[in-house]
């Protein structure tokens, strides 16, 4: 049992998953920190997604793959923005708007551009290349989580630490941040606050969009309806319990990633399938529990949000 709980396999596995939940996590910190109600996430990495397919599969390269997921989260972004900032609309209004109107959107395109409905495949449509790390993968355990994965899975390891980095040590993340404490004393300093708010979404968007990119391209070379499957909701959970610390936001993604990995572990021990599938969102709903109970401990005054 332990070989499951702590293997290489469940553990590698568990790295991969969370790769589009870190992303998505870390990027939306900065939208959180602004004081942007942005839950549209889920819509962000399904249009990615299909995008990403659609561009690796008339290039056959999976890298202008990921760079058409990225255009289309920026797209998904400057949608946001233009409807909540200029138009005035509801942050959570439009991002429902945009949730439910993406999985209809995307599987139009499907049906329209390839013909297919449900899912599409096909050997024009590669997966990101593997890279080994020499050195990594000779250290006994570690090496076989951290070697043998893609581009995208070591630059979301880099990406917590440079959000984390950019969001609490420099200026730029002084003034972001000080926009979601308190917009008119920001303002007073000579901070341009619709600039700020327009850098957190489209970074949002940037980083959505790479995970996005991964679902299609991060092994499996297929697109199907409804691919994010919920992930956009997981990662606005990590960025809610984290309070938009990127570091944070990212270690919440990883424990969701690895109730899902180890669920597939499990199967094979007789468990009902039910609880094996719904074992991510009984962690999920386990970490909000528990990061409420300690605030309240924290401070008896604590309301949630």
């Amino acid at each position: 049992m332990f070989s499951i709980i702590l293997g290489t396999i469940t553990m590698a596995a568990a790295l991969r998953l969370a790769v589009p939940l870190i992303l998505s996590s870390v990027g939306g910190c900065f939208g959180d920190r602004t004081g942007i109600f942005n839950i549209a996430l889920e819509s962000f990495m399904l249009c990615a997604a299909f995008f990403a397919t659609l561009g690796t599969y008339y290039t056959g390269n999976p890298y202008v793959g990921v760079a058409c997921g990225i255009l289309a989260g920026l797209g998904c972004s400057v949608i946001f923005g233009v409807l909540v900032f200029y138009m005035g609309s509801s942050g959570m209004v439009v991002s429902i708007a945009m949730n439910l109107g993406m999985d209809a959107f995307t599987s139009f395109l499907l049906l329209n551009i390839f013909g297919k409905r449900g899912s599409f495949m096909d050997p024009k449509l590669v997966s990101l290349p593997v890279i080994r790390l020499p050195l990594i993968e000779k250290i006994p355990y570690i090496g076989e989580i951290l070697s043998g994965h893609n581009l995208v899975v070591y630059f979301s390891l880099l990406a917590v630490a440079g959000t984390w980095t950019a969001m609490y040590k420099t200026p730029f993340g002084l003034r972001l941040r000080s926009v979601g404490i308190n917009e008119k004393a920001a303002q007073t300093t000579g901070t341009d606050i619709i600039r700020y708010k327009w850098y957190s979404v489209l970074l949002t968007g940037l980083f959505t969009g790479i995970a996005g990119a991964i679902l299609p391209l991060g092994g499996t070379s297929v697109f199907t309806e409804n691919m994010s499957a919920g992930r956009g909701f997981l990662a606005v959970a990590a960025i809610m319990i984290a309070k938009g610390n990127p570091a944070l936001a990212a270690l919440y993604s990883f424990l969701f990633a690895y109730a899902e990995a180890l669920a597939a572990s499990m199967q094979n021990f007789g468990i009902p399938s039910q609880i094996v599938l719904a074992l991510p969102y009984f962690m999920t709903i386990a970490i909000l529990l528990i990061s409420g109970i300690r605030a309240k401990i924290k401070n008896p005054s604590y309301e949630a949000a």
